[in-house]
């Protein structure tokens, strides 16, 4: 990777491997090479690199990680990118190459996405290759408590494979008498502020190493170390966390008994975390929420690794000829539902002496009479005639206190209820009161009765006063119209003088158009009277 770098410049220039993989990148970020070549150059540059080089290798591959994890690229050469990382991994020693690995590791934990199904283990499977080998014989010279030191290191073989405790009950209480052992001998001994203090965990992360030491040699140094104490008593809560994990089937799940001893053995460990300084208990919250993470990251694996990103929801269009089903509520209707709502929020309501007022007729209907005032400019959609409960009220409002605005609903709807002294003047002559078909229909009938009224009248006239009548027809045929109707208008005075029933009928109906039926009376009966006028005439002269 520094092939070509410049003496005179030093670690400012770049080499011509770099530069070389930098056009290749250019080059498949524009799509001119196939995508997944870039991917195939860093394997095989890897393969036949020393370890040293490799470390050079990951670090260019780190810092393009940005531009490698698009998603054009990112789709065909992820594989090989995995590949090439469990190949580095697989040659690394985990003893010696401790930072390496994790860098590895970090990198596939960012390159790939949280749900990829490839690194997650899905299985659960524990790896139980990581054996801890300890003394089984008793060392000479060596005054310690041999049982508790392969007591305590034989602890390890049960948190390395937790599953093998499950279906095994020699196993579970050889392990629970050894736990007990442990965890009396750290009450019996505990740890004093100062010797937790005289540790300095700051400078043990400097030197951290993936093991302890198992020499016998170490054990009274190691009780006495809080770090140590802490990592065994980590490791009883991750096992018993592993043992109450829900999901398993039922041959996985202990027993009522194991439920009851896993119990016991978690409050004394976490009682003994507390305990352990520094900062005992704010250490325990800190396991505590790494548990509950990883009890969710466990739900997650056995739903199947669902994404953690949600798509937005596109509103579907219904399709024609489909019918869209409604909205169930659970009292019928939308209102009534939220009316159950509000009343155990608001408890007062019902009591409220400003619900029991009904408001004013006009101050009800001014907002629908703006809706009608063309100059607001209000589109219909947001009219509150649309608004069926806002109609309803408003009915029920004008039945009890507009009974003539009322009336006018049936012949032009909602907006005809609305009074007109809030319409402005271009929209009120609309809903002005017109005669309505029925009263010109009450007027018609009116009228045919006077006609049929005035022709029995003459017909009841006695025959001297119709041969009066006959013998002057003829010299004064040109006066007959007028003798017709001064003839009728005496009949229509004499009725007027003797009323009959029917015409109080009649009067009193025909209070509100008097005058106008009056005329319309006089014109009918004049025509009458003049068709019967020329009809005696011709009949007389017939008869001479």
């Amino acid at each position: 990777m520094k092939y070509g770098v410049s003496i005179v410049d030093g670690e400012s220039s770049q080499g011509q491997i770099p530069r070389l993989l930098d056009i290749v990148l250019y080059l498949c970020e524009k799509e001119h090479v196939e995508g997944g070549m870039i991917f195939q150059l860093l394997e095989d540059l890897t393969e036949m690199s020393t370890m040293r080089n490799c470390e050079d290798v990951f670090g260019y591959i780190e810092s393009k990680q940005d531009i490698l994890g698009k998603p054009e690229l990112f789709a065909r050469g992820k594989l090989v990118m995995l590949r090439t990382c469990n190949q580095l991994l697989r040659r690394l020693s985990k003893a010696n190459d401790v930072v390496f690995c994790g860098r590895i590791i970090m990198f596939l934990a960012h390159f790939f996405p949280l749900s990829e199904r490839s690194a997650v283990n899905i299985k659960g499977v524990f790896n139980t290759s990581n054996e801890t080998k300890y003394e089984t014989e008793v060392p000479e010279g060596i005054s310690i408590d041999f049982n508790f030191y392969r007591t305590l290191w034989s602890l390890q073989e049960y948190f390395c494979n937790p599953p093998s405790l499950i279906n095994a009950p020699g196993k579970w209480h050889k392990f629970t008498s050894s736990l007990t052992l442990v965890l009396n001998t750290f009450e019996a001994q505990p740890l004093s502020d100062e010797e937790g203090n005289a540790h300095n965990l700051e400078d043990d992360a400097a030197t951290f190493n993936i093991k302890y030491l198992t020499s016998s040699k170490l054990m009274g140094l190691e009780l006495k170390d809080p770090s140590f104490r802490r990592h065994v008593l980590v490791q009883c809560l991750i096992l018993f966390d592993y043992l109450k994990a829900p999901g398993k089937s039922e041959k996985e799940l202990p027993s009522e008994a194991m439920k009851e001893e896993i119990k016991t053995s978690e409050e004394r460990a976490k009682k003994l975390l507390e305990m352990t300084p520094p900062k005992g208990i704010d250490f325990l919250r800190s396991i505590e929420h790494i548990l509950e993470r990883e009890r969710n990251w466990v739900w997650w694996k056995r739903d199947g690794c669902p994404p953690f990103e949600k798509q937005p929801v596109e509103k579907k269009l219904v399709q024609d000829g489909t019918k869209k089903r409604r909205t169930r509520w659970s009292l019928g209707n939308k209102e009534l539902s939220q009316l159950w709502k509000w009343a155990d929020q608001y408890s007062g309501a019902l009591t409220d002496a400003e619900r029991v007022a009904t408001p004013a007729i006009t101050k009800y209907w001014k907002p629908l009479a703006e809706d009608m005032d063309e100059s607001a400019g209000i589109e219909a959609e947001y009219h509150h005639k649309n608004n069926r409960v806002y109609c309803w009220k408003g009915l029920r409002f004008s039945a009890r206190q507009d009974l003539e605005g009322f009336s006018r609903f049936t012949e032009h709807g909602i907006e005809g209820v609305v009074p007109l002294e809030l319409l402005p003047n271009e929209v009120r002559a609309k809903y002005q009161a017109k005669p309505s078909e029925r009263t010109k229909r009450t007027k018609k009938e009116d009228t045919k009765n006077s006609a049929q009224q005035a022709e029995e009248n003459q017909i009841a006239t006695p025959p001297s006063e119709m041969d009066n009548e006959v013998g002057r027809a003829d010299p004064e045929a040109s006066a007959a119209p007028m003798d017709t109707d001064a003839g009728i208008a005496t009949v229509n005075i004499c009725q007027e003088e003797t009323p009959t029933p029917e015409d109080n009928l009649k009067q009193s109906s025909d209070t509100d158009v008097a005058q106008e039926a009056g005329q319309i009376e006089a014109d009918t009966e004049a025509e009458t009277g003049m068709i019967d006028g020329e009809t005696d005439a011709e009949d007389l002269d017939t008869a001479g």
